[in-house]
């Protein structure tokens, strides 16, 4: 995050709770539902989580000692949300059904390897165990530094690196040897 963003997220903290929630809603949230849906892999459970997320954050925003920034206190109420709903009974588990990325100026047969091999790691990066899902997807998704993942997760930068070295290699086992650094 920018210093200029920083201090605007210092200063709106000041506002109306309404001016709040609006900031948050319109600064991370599409952002925040990005990270929601790589947990829970449906577009309806992701709307429910996120409004789940969104009273969570309404309720709590008092609370808000800016140790840490916004954005990682924010993604850490979004994935303890998520954490919550992947381990209560309500539990569904969904495939993937649309691609990551799309490629422009390529040929149609480059085109379905290149959406074939998304898919497949996409798919693969999903089936993973969440403490290895969510690093990846901070990290590689979201292009989060060692430090911002290990804030927003709430763990030490050297568990981080270590679920990234161990992810990648679940990753090549999946995938038999193949991935991209």
């Amino acid at each position: 995050m920018e210093r200029e963003e920083l201090e605007e997220d210092e200063d709106i903290l000041y506002e109306s709770i309404e001016e709040v929630m609006n900031y948050i809603i319109d600064q991370y949230g599409e952002e925040i539902k990005r990270l929601i849906f790589t947990y829970m892999k449906d577009y309806a459970t992701t709307d429910d989580i996120f409004q789940e997320f969104l009273i969570k954050v309404y309720k709590k925003i008092g609370s808000f000692r800016r140790e840490a920034k916004l954005r990682s206190w924010l993604y850490r109420i979004a994935i303890n949300t998520c954490k919550d709903h992947l381990r209560s009974p309500i539990k569904r588990i969904i495939s993937l059904n649309d691609t990551l990325f799309s490629e422009k100026e390529k040929s149609a047969e480059d085109m379905v390897i290149l959406k074939e091999n998304n898919l497949r790691l996409a798919a693969n990066v999903l089936s993973l165990p969440i403490k290895y899902r969510e690093i990846f997807v901070l990290r590689y998704y979201q292009s989060y530094s060692i430090q911002q993942i290990s804030e927003a997760l709430d763990v030490k930068e050297s568990t981080v690196k270590t679920r990234i070295s161990r992810g990648k290699s679940k990753l090549r086992q999946k995938l038999g040897g193949y991935i991209d650094e």
